[in-house]
């Protein structure tokens, strides 16, 4: 077996536990324990998995802010967005959660003409707020500065009565129940809110997600029509995701 699949059932094994032992991992793969340490060593130096003594959980997601995120994985984030603005259909109401991901999104949104964007993402709204074609509705409430977006509740945001024909999220992280959780209630308060208001949901996350996790569940994969995801997500959660109904996309 080569490294590059040893380390890929290594994260699916911890991703399905939510940890791992190394000598578990030594006779699951029939390696030795050393070649496994190394194995983790790596995992860990790529910030996919958190190293225990005698083996590897899944890393907590510290609280790091929009702008340091949005210098990570950057690439990846762009074909993930690619990918997603091929769903949406001139002339229809679309609703982009916060998030660098989705800021993406919106940064090739000038193709696609007679929009109504709903969004909490004050990034999002400013990029988008002299664009020709898309009317942009800012939600209401209390901004939270380390996603540069506003939450609270469906009245402070606004969102009575709003339906959208398609959704785009980002995630917090998704755990080994394939929760997507984030780091505050406020806003994964939020993003339940926003979900209730579209006809159709699409997740977009990469596959560093899957490696880590936050507090506050938002909701289960499940729940979404679409998710949007990069070739680096293993095989065995590829296979998951199908599991759950759910139409995968990989770019």
């Amino acid at each position: 077996m080569f490294a590059a699949d040893r380390r890929a059932a290594i994260l699916a094994k911890v991703f399905e536990d939510g940890h791992a032992r190394t000598v578990d991992l030594a006779e699951l793969l029939q390696v030795s324990e050393v070649t496994i340490r190394g194995d983790l060593d790596e995992l860990e130096r790529q910030g996919r998995i958190a190293r225990v003594h005698g083996g590897a959980t899944m890393p907590q997601s510290p609280l790091v802010g929009f702008d340091e995120r949005s210098t990570q994985r950057v690439e990846v984030k762009q074909r993930i967005a690619a990918a997603a603005a091929q769903l949406i259909n001139d002339g229809t109401t679309v609703v982009l959660d916060s998030g660098t991901t989705i800021y993406a999104l919106a940064c090739q949104l000038p193709t696609v003409s007679h929009l109504v964007v709903v969004t909490p993402g004050v990034s999002i709204a400013l990029r988008l707020m002299e664009v020709s074609g898309i009317e942009v509705r800012l939600l209401g409430g209390r901004v939270e500065p380390r996603i540069k977006a506003t939450v609270g509740s469906v009245r402070a945001q606004g969102l009575e009565g709003v339906i959208a024909h398609i959704a785009f999220f980002g995630a917090g992280g998704i755990d080994a129940d394939n929760d997507i959780a984030e780091g505050t209630f406020g806003i994964a308060d939020s993003k339940r809110s926003l979900m209730a208001t579209a006809r159709r949901r699409v997740l977009l996350a990469d596959s560093s997600k899957w490696a880590s996790e936050d507090r506050y569940k938002v909701a289960s994969v499940a729940e979404f029509d679409t998710v949007i995801t990069d070739d680096g997500l293993p095989e065995q959660l590829r296979e998951r995701v199908r599991s759950l109904g759910c139409e995968l996309i990989i770019v």
